[in-house]
């Protein structure tokens, strides 16, 4: 199994809903005009409470930097481990490699599923203890130039304390889950679209991003207002409320029909902060070990997890069962 860092250095923030119009311009040109080319890693969701922001270090020189735009402290790595062929499967076959040792030794991560990959984002801070702890299982590889090389653990900085050890859990002991969960009434489908089909779809995604209000049922009906798009080294990733699927140009999409439909569980009734460890193996570890797929998306407050509709029940039936509100 191999480990790669990626060179992309992420910044997270937030934007409330009534400040959008202050930003809408520049999200603009660093999502759909591919005239710009500088950025490599934009991720952009908007959730009911707000929009979430992940950009690199060229992404960032594009937004104003205006008080309405609040920003998560550190600077964030980006992971991406292989362990074989890849399927739209979420964190399901690396939870027990790379999701639950970091949660054991206390490292906070968060998650960003797309399309083709899935992304651990990890402070960069804290990286040199994400490298020891998961160097046992995987060759480790970061990014010098372009090309992946293998990475000399032996150059970790050693007189830095490491972070609280949490004790592992016996066997036969399952881990809690201490937030709320929830389970809107939405469908979702997960998808891609061809970077050169951008151009044709350029309307029809700035009415989903920024007035999808006008079409979607409100979120006080049972609803969850949820759309993500990632823009990763040209490649396009969306998650989108199948009610959106009719403004988009017949079979423009990777996928786009009712029977590969997604429903989504929302972690936690408040802000979930960026100090706590282990949320996402939370949920991920039951699911993995009923070998049920899915796709993470973590936000500025809160995390989803998105399953197939026809495991949900299932699904919601396990993590029901590991909860324990502190």
């Amino acid at each position: 199994m191999e480990l790669h860092i990626l060179s992309h250095r992420l910044h997270l923030m937030s934007i409330l809903k009534e400040n959008i119009d202050l930003f809408t311009h520049h999200l603009i040109k660093l999502a759909l005009l591919q005239a710009n080319k500088s950025c490599k890693f934009f991720s952009f969701t908007e959730t009911t409470m707000g929009y979430t922001l992940i950009v690199d270090e060229d992404g960032i020189k594009e937004l104003p930097q205006k008080e309405e735009l609040q920003k998560q402290g550190s600077r964030w790595v980006v992971l991406s481990a292989s362990s074989g062929p890849s399927e739209i499967s979420g964190l399901t076959e690396i939870t027990k490699s790379v999701i639950i040792p970091l949660a054991n030794n206390n490292l906070s991560i968060m998650s960003l599923s797309t399309y083709q990959t899935d992304y651990i984002l990890v402070k960069e801070e804290n990286l040199h203890h994400v490298v020891r702890c998961l160097c046992p299982h995987f060759k480790v590889f970061h990014d010098v130039n372009g090309e992946m090389v293998p990475y000399k653990v032996d150059t970790l900085i050693e007189d830095q304390a490491d972070p609280p050890i949490i004790e592992r859990l016996p066997d036969g002991v399952c881990r809690s889950i201490v937030h709320p969960l929830a389970s809107p009434q939405n469908r979702f489908l997960i998808t891609s679209l061809q970077i050169d089909l951008l151009p044709q779809v350029i309307s029809t995604l700035l009415q989903i991003m920024f007035y999808s209000n006008s079409f979607l049922p409100n979120p006080q009906d049972g609803h969850e207002r949820f759309f993500s798009i990632s823009i990763i080294e040209d490649k396009i990733s969306l998650v989108l409320d199948t009610d959106a699927l009719a403004l988009f140009p017949s079979g423009i999409l990777g996928t786009g029909t009712e029977e590969e439909c997604w429903k989504m569980v929302k972690i936690g009734a408040g802000p979930l902060g960026f100090e706590e460890s282990g949320i996402v193996a939370q949920i991920s570890e039951p699911l993995a070990e009923a070998d049920i797929h899915m796709y993470y998306i973590s936000t500025f407050l809160h995390d989803h997890t998105l399953i197939p509709e026809v495991d949900i029940d299932r699904a919601l039936s396990l993590l029901q069962n590991r909860q324990c509100i502190q």
